[in-house]
């Protein structure tokens, strides 16, 4: 059994981390439609230069990228960890084609000592429990690529 699918197991176990539901294409929609008010309000905060809570969005319109997808597939998630995992598992079943490496962007299971770029989860969690307000626009902009990326490939796969 691999890590994914011991973590899944353990996610399984409690109706507060992850359960499986019977798949629900409108509301697998209606997440997309919540990342795509979310990317909008990326670009208002952006304008505005309030860029530390622009982040904050973001990752929360790829967020319900992925609840989309799980949705879909039968899953709710109340873990980001599951949320990850399921995902992950999904792909290894060759259930789902979905790149992996928008996932590592997003976040990883793995020790995150030596990484080279922070994930989104990381730069999130900088910007929401650190005191500077102020972050490099260079993280801003690769969010916003993440966001667009992960909305299209949720489209493609909610139109499987």
């Amino acid at each position: 059994m691999s890590q994914i699918e011991k973590h899944l197991k353990w996610c399984l176990k409690d109706k507060n981390r992850l359960v499986q539901t019977k798949p629900n294409l409108e509301l697998a929609k209606k997440h997309l439609q919540k990342s795509e008010y979310n990317y909008d309000v990326v670009l208002k905060l952006e304008k505005i230069k309030i860029y530390d809570w622009a982040l904050n969005v973001g990752f929360y319109a790829v967020y319900h990228c992925f609840l989309a997808i799980l949705t879909k597939y039968g899953y709710e998630s109340r873990n980001q960890s599951c949320t990850i995992s399921t995902i992950l598992n999904l792909i290894e079943q060759k259930k789902l084609n979905f790149e992996k490496d928008i996932i590592f962007q997003f976040d990883t299971l793995e020790t995150e000592k030596n990484i080279e770029s922070p994930t989104a989860r990381i730069e999130r969690e900088q910007t929401t429990y650190g005191v500077q307000t102020s972050i490099d626009l260079k993280q801003l902009q690769k969010m916003k690529q993440l966001i667009l990326t992960t909305q299209r490939e949720t489209i493609k796969i909610l139109n499987e």
